[in-house]
């Protein structure tokens, strides 16, 4: 399994595809440690797309065919470490890719679960970040088409719709995620 996450998806601007293995999942909303050695951590969450069959150069037309269930996500990124690789001209996978990074909802809904609209509230804390998406379905299928184009999606795989906005976190925040009316995260930073 590999979790693909598609950033930048806000503004119309390109988006790029980041991996992770599976080493960086988080479940069954477990505590998240913050590791020792980053004092800038940031968190964004994001819709989560399973994967139920191959899906190599499809359309966005036939994308819904290629996932059975949906739920939402936290990515945790070390914004230093990121800017430390970033200016030396390194890449930038250890500031997102190491160990519990990327939480993923507990509470999976079918694509008709979740109607055409789309609302994902993430709150660490008193910070409340709101995602809405009138047409979640079409996002969805662009952004599993997008990524298929790229690189063979694979029974099981996830892709992680990151909606771009980062969330700075401190151990004894509070992690709580919903979308719609399921909350699928909710969890402890220590």
């Amino acid at each position: 399994m590999k979790i693909v996450v598609i950033n930048n998806i806000a503004d119309n601007k390109e988006p790029y595809i980041s991996l992770r293995p599976d080493n960086t999942v988080l479940r069954n909303n477990d505590d998240f440690y913050m590791p020792h050695f980053t004092n800038d951590m940031v968190c964004g969450s994001g819709i989560v797309v399973r994967i139920s069959r191959l899906a190599k150069c499809i359309a966005p037309k036939f994308a819904s065919r290629c996932y059975d269930s949906v739920t939402a996500g936290v990515t945790f990124i070390a914004r230093d470490v990121m800017q430390s690789a970033l200016s030396a001209g390194y890449p930038t996978d250890e500031a997102y890719s190491f160990d519990r990074s990327t939480a993923i909802g507990t509470e999976w809904l079918t694509p008709e679960q979740i109607a055409c609209k789309g609302t994902l509230t993430m709150s660490v804390d008193d910070n409340v970040q709101n995602y809405n998406d009138s047409d979640l379905h079409s996002t969805i299928d662009k952004y599993v088409a997008f990524a298929s184009q790229k690189l063979t999606l694979k029974t099981g795989d996830l892709v992680f719709i990151a909606n771009d906005i980062d969330v700075e976190t401190k151990q004894g925040d509070s992690v709580i995620v919903s979308l719609n009316d399921v909350q699928p995260l909710n969890f402890q930073i220590k």
